[in-house]
């Protein structure tokens, strides 16, 4: 299913085309002709960002940041080429990626391949400016040749990253500081990629012969990162984009050992969507598989960086609160509720489709003292909820001993 975006990722993406297409241009007539720019150098980097960019640095329809060898080419071949080459081997490499994106039917051919290449172009046109201002200064020393190349690799990765980030934000409709793409592992990552596109280029410039000798470590740095990514795609649900229940089982694990040891709150909320089977009888799963996915997004806009949602499989949803007591817990819950509330989801008759979520809430130490009797209790608090009549936010409490638990299950849960 095609991914539906705001008007401002298209006005962001339009934006940063526009300016990376007004450098190229206006560098080009300072740059090489035609003629200069067919030669060895260009054809050989030209090819290897081809290459390394099939695919791109992140997949921008599914919001995931992949890191490969694009990152190491493109910087390496920044520092290699002449500016305007540079900028024109990227966009030959978008066209080439679009062309196949095209070839294989891609609901999306044009919207990833242009905003990737805008923002190399962006952050190696600042990057390298401050690094020939600085070599101008000091054409002859190679320590600030060193410290100019150091600046231009910091500043080309953190423009990447914050180009990345605020697209990603504006598209998922996010606080930009939760965005992934300034998270210390992302950042990490790029760190060592445009050090080792550094290494790559002075080693080129160096020998081009020695080229060779990057192969391997080249391809065993991309299988690292592969076994990184996937590594972490263990943890995340296919359909919402949020943690599953084998993460989920993890941290509830630590968070409770943490908050025992420090003495502090922690809440959990359980959710449970309303009718999904209603919805899937009357509009078909395509649709009730979309209203999950919404439902996902709202509890991961609801992290406000310190909680963490998860979901627990069909269209039960989690959310851990360290530092949390019922009261706040509460708060979060009924937001949750309201936001889900005011979803506007539509069938394809354009009927307007009303989604509903039921919420219970329980708290350590408040309510129980041990990890296995705060799950029962979030859970008794949601069914509890359900029994009500849905849509509310219940908080766990002791008089739900006295309800029989089982005969709500028996007439709620199964209706969905």
């Amino acid at each position: 299913m095609k991914k539906k975006h705001p008007l401002r990722t298209y006005v962001f993406t339009w934006a940063c085309n526009l300016i990376a297409l007004t450098i190229t241009i206006f560098h080009w007539g300072e740059g090489e002709s035609l003629t200069e720019f067919v030669n060895y150098t260009t054809i050989i980097w030209l090819i290897l960002i081809c290459l390394a960019r099939h695919g791109g640095l992140f997949n921008f329809v599914d919001s995931k940041i992949s890191a490969g060898l694009a990152c190491v080419v493109e910087f390496a071949a920044l520092v290699v080429l002449p500016f305007p080459l540079f900028a024109l081997s990227i966009l030959v490499s978008c066209v080439v990626i679009i062309a196949d994106r095209i070839r294989k039917r891609h609901p999306e051919p044009f919207l990833g391949p242009d905003i990737n290449a805008s923002n190399v172009i962006i952050s190696g046109f600042i990057g390298m400016s401050v690094f020939q201002v600085t070599t101008e200064m000091f054409p002859d020393s190679e320590f600030f040749f060193s410290i100019a190349l150091f600046v231009m690799a910091s500043l080309y990765g953190t423009f990447q990253i914050l180009i990345v980030n605020t697209l990603i934000c504006l598209d998922e409709k996010i606080s930009w500081l939760r965005g992934p793409a300034i998270q210390k592992s992302t950042v990490l990552t790029e760190g060592i990629l445009v050090i080792t596109g550094s290494l790559l280029a002075v080693t080129y410039l160096y020998n081009s012969y020695l080229l060779l000798f990057f192969i391997i470590p080249a391809l065993l740095l991309q299988k690292l990162l592969q076994n990184a990514n996937k590594a972490q795609l263990i943890y995340i649900d296919e359909k919402t984009g949020i943690y599953n229940y084998r993460y989920f089982d993890e941290k509830i694990n630590e968070q409770f050992l943490k908050s025992k040891r420090q003495g502090e709150d922690l809440s959990l909320i359980f959710g449970d969507m309303d009718y999904l089977r209603d919805i899937n009888n009357n509009y078909g799963h395509s649709l009730g598989d979309e209203a999950i996915s919404a439902i996902g997004q709202v509890f991961k806009k609801g992290q406000e960086g310190k909680y963490i949602s998860a979901r627990f499989g069909g269209e039960e949803f989690v959310m851990i609160l360290p530092e949390t007591d019922i009261v706040r817990a509460k708060q979060v819950a009924e937001e949750i509720r309201k936001e889900v509330e005011h979803l506007d989801l539509k069938a394809a008759s354009e009927e307007k489709v009303s989604l509903t979520i039921s919420l219970g809430v329980a708290s350590y130490p408040k309510d129980a003292r041990d990890i296995q009797t705060l799950i029962q209790f979030a859970d008794e608090a949601l069914y509890e909820a359900k029994r009500l009549g849905r849509n509310r936010v219940c908080q766990y409490s002791d008089d739900f001993k006295e309800l029989s638990i089982e005969q709500g299950r028996g007439n709620d849960v199964k209706v969905n």
